[in-house]
């Protein structure tokens, strides 16, 4: 497929006529946005108030309006919501529990996390973070190793 063929596209065709009808309106209304001009996005695009003031907000930033369909949805894959307490913990739980020499199962390591957070007045994370942070540990234990014998 070129370039001029993948330009033709119906979603690119249809992200040019979104882009062109926001350039239109911000150029018309200048650095301030009236009700009237966001009614306007609204009618021509046929997009909700906040999916308006979106493709303004980005449009002005990058000069480009994104399918609002294309965004990724959820939290980005890697991140981290609990707080430090709750990550020391599970860190040193897994550290001193679970990679001893003789290792618990999964699912005592999980109670044992569980029991920690409830007895300092915290809330148990979910089985599938602490199973995440132990492949995290692992992976970064393996690595180590593998950097040793080589290294």
């Amino acid at each position: 497929m070129n370039d001029n063929q993948m330009d033709a596209s119906p979603r690119n065709a249809q992200a040019r006529a979104r882009t062109d009808a926001i350039r239109e309106i911000v150029l018309r209304a200048g650095k301030r946005l009236s009700q009237d001009h966001i009614e306007e996005v609204k009618g021509k695009l046929g997009v909700s108030r906040s999916t308006a003031y979106r493709m303004i907000k980005t449009f002005r930033a990058c000069g480009a309006v994104v399918d609002p369909n294309a965004r990724p949805i959820g939290r980005p894959k890697g991140s981290r919501m609990l707080d430090a307490t709750r990550e020391y913990l599970i860190r040193d739980t897994i550290e001193t529990f679970y990679f001893s020499p003789l290792a618990p199962t999964y699912t005592r390591l999980y109670e044992e996390i569980r029991e920690r957070c409830l007895k300092n007045g915290l809330r148990p994370p979910n089985w599938r973070t602490v199973r995440s942070r132990v492949n995290d540990m692992e992976a970064r234990l393996k690595s180590r190793r593998e950097r040793a014998r080589w290294g």
